[in-house]
């Protein structure tokens, strides 16, 4: 059951308040015995989903302000599937210290839903906003805001209202149910993982194939905007974590679900009929999987647990041995079933849709889920022989390429147009962007006057440009400074309209303008700095993770690191070879490289490590900071050697940290990272930063060096006059002796 569609009925949010009451009020279904609750997980494919701004990124309240402020919040569906009971709990508050008229206005993909007009001082706008559930071809609800102020009646008096401001609160909840079997495509599943990604390996010690595979997968993950965590298949004598595991009462007298519904910090597994229980209970567990690495070993592992499993229920449960066995054909197959290793494929695993990675290819079946395969994804058992990154000789990169760029929108006061990529997918060959074109065209306004645009790298301002005003297409470019490079990189445009009312009385009205498709992001060559930009733009092309052997033995950890550093610098994980390092000796590397507490022949570093004991060098290798005792942090770093350029990465202390969130290595050539990520970085060739206000200078060479162009004209001038004083002197001496 929905709630009634914004399309047709202008929802309000009492009406959906109600309705959803109604929802959550109706009596579920509850299975009695344990066969009756097979039967119900089999039939039952309803997928439950739920997430604040918070879980998507807004860790701060969104405030709008002002005369005239609009935002849209992009939330997360499964795309191309329809919705149910979707509905969004508004977290807002308002204060308003200016007079006049304020208005509130809230819209789902542009279309109203809830309007209201702000009399008092200040008060809740929380409110239970109902959502259609069509499907959405790009995968997401756009949820905008709307806040307007009118100071005066008077038309021609200042309307600015900097204290009238709407506050969205970051515990906003959007919520909605799907149908799981819905998802039959590779590209569906990919779009209806949650941000918060469990991937699942077949035990805490890996082979080489399989970490492989784990990490090119946790990393693309990472690069698409999800978090990911690594979780082992448990085994017999195993401590695991049951807190917020749900037992359903009808499966109490089955051994293995009475032992987990304990819900204990630390419980002993006792069984492989326990393993199997954790793995059908689903979300509801403590193992909850979003993307498996299906290894023989793990489809293996599988097969024993349910097979203990499934004498447990038969023992409890006369008729519970049927709906055991046809829960367990359509509920677990994608984990049980053998194919080939090249394959990946969607499935729906313990009533939750599931992504299942073959190890028989791992570059390709990352490549597949990069930016630039992701769409082709559209059958449900794919077989990957190959997927890499498309490498031009042209040094041009058309921003559509990176995601949905050009286009035409109609702007009142101000629109933005955003795209990001790792610096892995638009570098080539080691080049760096040096310039950023945006072909446009933009109808005047009223008045006759163009609007402005205004194009931003990183946040950094690179140029802006009052537009022509007779609406033909034309050129703007900017140059990109390295400062502004990062690992991952953002173009936006930014556009700008001025409103004519040149009477005071003129309605603001919208006029289009267009971001033609030939928008394109300039390569050059600029030089291989020893910094991250300079190592993220070598790892984009063919290089080594260097990894030790012991890494394999403890791998929901260290995966957890080679993912979240490999992302942070920007590798492509496409165009990398892993190599599993035994002992300490590294052969100097020639080609870059991404080291794990190793450091190959040859490799000069900055840094000197020795347990919690760190010694950082200058540029003439003099040492800038001795600090000991650190513990529960690691140094990531930029080496140089011989032949080529590759990032360390080097623990400190006897604790490990625990790096929660993904993060971004920008600047210079050392980091200091914790459980938060970067601490701090530095740069061991320019310590104090002033390459930056040398490189970022940006006056044309010549004026740059005026005074010494100045002296080279003077000497030349001077040697002219010496040599026509000579030559006279000469003509001279010479008449005076003829």
């Amino acid at each position: 059951m929905n709630p009634m569609p914004c399309k047709s009925g202008r929802l309000l949010p009492l009406l959906s308040l109600s309705l959803s009451l109604v929802i959550s009020s109706a009596p579920a279904f509850a299975a009695d015995t344990a066969g009756g609750q097979f039967r119900e997980w089999s039939t039952n494919s309803l997928v439950s989903r739920s997430m604040t701004l918070r879980d998507l990124g807004f860790d701060q309240p969104l405030s709008l302000r002002g005369q005239d402020n609009q935002r849209e919040i992009y939330l997360p569906v499964p795309a191309g599937v329809a919705t149910r009971n979707a509905q969004l709990q508004l977290d807002a508050r308002y204060m308003r210290g200016h007079p006049g008229h304020t208005s509130n206005l809230l819209s789902i993909d542009d279309d109203a839903v809830a309007a209201r007009t702000i009399t008092d001082a200040q008060g809740d706008l929380s409110q239970l906003i109902g959502i259609d559930g069509f499907a959405r071809p790009n995968g997401f609800v756009r949820f905008g805001v709307g806040w307007w102020s009118i100071v005066s009646d008077y038309q021609c008096a200042d309307q600015s209202a900097p204290a009238n401001v709407l506050r969205i609160g970051p515990d906003t909840r959007f919520s909605y149910e799907f149908d799981g079997s819905a998802i039959d495509t590779v590209g569906k599943a990919w779009t209806a993982l949650p941000r918060n990604v469990r991937l699942l390996v077949e035990g805490r010690q890996l082979d080489v194939t399989s970490y492989d595979t784990a990490w090119r997968v946790g990393a693309v993950l990472e690069s698409a905007g999800k978090r990911v965590s690594v979780s082992a298949l448990p085994k017999v004598g195993d401590s695991i974590d049951l807190r917020g595991t749900q037992v359903p009462a009808s499966l109490m007298g089955v051994p293995a679900y009475a032992a987990l519904a304990t819900a204990e910090a630390q419980h002993r597994v006792a069984s492989e009929a326990e393993i199997g229980a954790l793995l059908s209970l689903g979300r509801s567990s403590g193992l909850p999987i979003d993307v498996a690495v299906a290894s023989p070993a793990l489809r293996a592992a599988v097969k024993r647990a349910l097979d203990a499993l499934g004498s447990e229920v038969a023992g409890a449960d006369a008729d519970g041995a049927a709906a055991f066995a046809a829960w367990r054909k359509s509920g677990m197959a994608p984990l049980e079933t053998a194919v080939d290793g090249r394959n990946v494929s969607a499935g729906v695993v313990a009533g939750q849709p599931m992504l299942v990675v073959g190890t028989g290819a791992a570059a390709q079946v990352a490549g597949l889920f990069t930016a630039q395969w992701r769409a082709y994804a559209l059958g449900k058992n794919l077989q990957v022989n190959k997927a890499q990154p498309l490498v031009d000789d042209k040094d041009v990169v058309l921003l559509d390429r990176l995601g949905a760029f050009s286009g035409t929108q109609d702007i009142i006061a101000r629109s933005d147009r955003i795209t990001s990529a790792d610096l892995g997918l638009i570098s080539a060959e080691g080049k760096l962007p040096s310039e950023v074109v945006i072909d446009v065209s933009a109808a005047p306004n009223s008045a006759g006057e163009g609007a402005v645009a205004s194009i931003f790298f990183n946040d950094f301002l690179l140029g802006a440009k009052v537009l022509n005003t007779d609406g033909k297409p034309q050129r703007i470019s900017a140059t990109v400074p390295l400062y502004a490079i990062a690992a991952r990189n953002e173009v936006k445009v930014s556009f700008l309209r001025q409103p004519a009312r040149p009477h005071c009385h003129d309605p603001a009205t919208p006029y289009p303008v267009s971001l033609l498709p030939s928008s394109h992001i300039v390569l050059a060559e600029r030089g291989t700095s020893p910094d991250f930009v300079g190592a993220a733009a070598r790892l984009a092309g063919p290089h080594h993770v260097l990894v030790p052997e012991a890494w394999l033995q403890n791998a929901p950890a260290t995966l957890q690191t080679v993912i979240r550093v490999s992302s942070a610098v920007g590798a492509s994980v496409e165009r990398a070879t892993l190599d599993v390092v035994k002992g300490k000796a590294v052969p100097a590397q020639t080609q870059p490289y991404l080291a794990f507490n190793l450091q190959p022949e040859g490799t000069k570093t900055a840094a000197t490590i020795d347990g919690g004991h760190l010694r950082i060098n200058g540029k003439k290798d003099d040492t800038v900071l001795d600090l000991a005792g650190l513990d529960d942090s690691a140094l990531v770093e930029v080496a140089g050697g011989a032949n080529t350029l590759g990032v360390v990465y080097r623990e400190l202390g006897n604790r490990v940290p625990n790096i929660a969130e993904p993060f971004r290595l920008v600047r210079g050539s050392v980091a200091l990272l914790d459980g938060r990520g970067v601490v701090q970085d530095f740069d061991h060739e320019d310590p104090a930063g002033l390459r930056v206000a040398v490189d970022g200078n940006p006056q044309p060479v010549w004026q740059r060096h005026m005074v010494w162009l100045l002296v080279l004209v003077g000497v030349i001038l001077f040697l002219l006059l010496a040599a026509r004083v000579a030559q006279v002197r000469h003509r001279r001496k010479f008449d005076a002796t003829h």
